[in-house]
């Protein structure tokens, strides 16, 4: 098997068992009007995954912090509308809220005790996709170097061999590019050598997300927009988005 293939299968694996191999829920009686809703999940299998990225080494996580992104498919609505929750004790608690594509998943011990279903309510031809996302702490000035790209993506490795050991790591992927979300109206550039490239005219509504290979450019070489970043991320060198699929 190529080494890619080996890594994809390994790093997707912990996240995507993550979901579903918490213990076995307890049979219960979910009362809703309107459509359906499906368990997609449980509190412990995504609890594992933020738990997990908290222990890794600082050195593997200091720039980055960990986010799942959602997107409804195929119309690519805000997750909120597929109302997924977590379905507590105390009442459904919602992981997506307004317009926001950010979930936020509350960590608690108590939460963590009752173990409460993931549940969302769709009709059969929508789905709501997730994106693993590994995100650069915010800038203080919309631009960067060639060099800070390849320090968070060093992280992102640290990370992987963390995960993995060395042995196994050395069969996976390394992180080679970052997902740059260039802000609506805004001009993306590459600076070599003093002079300036168009990388991005987003003359759009939304962010519009680049994809860039540091790589690919001379030492030394500066990215910046004229507006700040909606979000810059390291892209997980696998299949970062999984979707949410009902449990039995």
């Amino acid at each position: 098997m190529r080494k890619a293939s080996i890594g994809t299968v390994l790093f997707a694996a912990l996240v995507l068992m993550s979901f579903s191999a918490a213990p076995a829920q307890t049979t219960e009686t979910v009362t809703v009007t309107g459509q359906h809703a499906m368990r997609v999940g449980s509190y412990k299998g995504i609890h594992w995954v933020y738990d997990r990225f908290d222990r890794l080494p600082e050195s593997a996580r200091k720039d980055l912090s960990l986010h799942f992104l959602g997107d409804i498919l195929p119309d690519h609505a805000v997750p909120s509308e597929a109302h997924v929750v977590l379905h507590a004790k105390g009442g459904d608690i919602p992981l997506f809220v307004g317009q926001d594509r950010d979930m936020h998943f509350p960590r608690s011990d108590a939460l963590l005790a009752e173990n409460p279903s993931v549940l969302l309510t769709l009709p059969p031809d929508r789905k709501v996709q997730l994106e693993l996302a590994i995100e650069v702490a915010p800038l203080p000035t919309p631009s960067f170097t060639k060099e800070q790209a390849g320090v968070w993506m060093g992280e992102i490795n640290a990370a992987i061999r963390d995960f993995f050991g060395v042995i196994l790591a050395f069969l996976a992927p390394d992180a080679h590019r970052l997902k740059v979300d260039v802000a609506p109206g805004a001009r993306f550039e590459a600076v070599e050598n003093g002079t300036a490239r168009l990388l991005v005219d987003n003359q759009g509504g939304t962010p519009y997300t680049y994809i860039l290979r540091p790589q690919d450019y001379q030492s030394g070489t500066v990215f910046r927009s004229d507006r700040p970043f909606s979000m810059i991320r390291v892209k997980v060198p696998t299949n970062e988005f999984f979707t949410l699929k009902r449990k039995k």
